[in-house]
């Protein structure tokens, strides 16, 4: 009884620490880079750890600079939200989450940015 008691202690140990790393590798390969197809849809929390927004794409620059994330933001269920672009660098992803903090981090601010729009009619708003 001792030795199985002893085996579970070890596993649920392993289990805990291997926990956030496993849960942050969904979106970071081993050679740690992040994979945009995995960011798409990821929540997004502020400093408080209250949901601001969901990542709904990931913006490349044809012609180089910074790569910026586009938000859903606001809104209930579904309705009134709309669309914002921050660049990626004010997002910082800690274990499975993904975070925003500063100015732009607050539901006010990111409810104050002027809206996105993709522009193409395909997807988004």
């Amino acid at each position: 009884m001792k030795r199985l008691s002893t085996r579970l202690t070890i596993a649920l140990l392993a289990i805990s620490v291997a926990g956030p790393a496993m849960a942050q590798m969904f979106y970071m390969t081993i050679d740690r880079n992040m994979r945009s197809s995995k960011l798409i849809g990821m929540t997004v929390y502020n400093d408080r750890n209250e949901k601001i927004g969901v990542i709904d794409d990931v913006m490349l620059p044809a012609a180089g600079g910074e790569v910026m994330v586009v938000l859903s933001v606001g809104g209930f269920l579904g309705i009134g939200e709309k669309l914002v672009k921050v660049p990626l660098s004010h997002v910082r992803f800690v274990g499975d989450k993904s975070m925003m903090s500063g100015p732009d981090g607050g539901k006010a601010a990111l409810g104050a940015m002027p809206k996105y729009s993709y522009g193409f009619g395909g997807g988004g708003g």
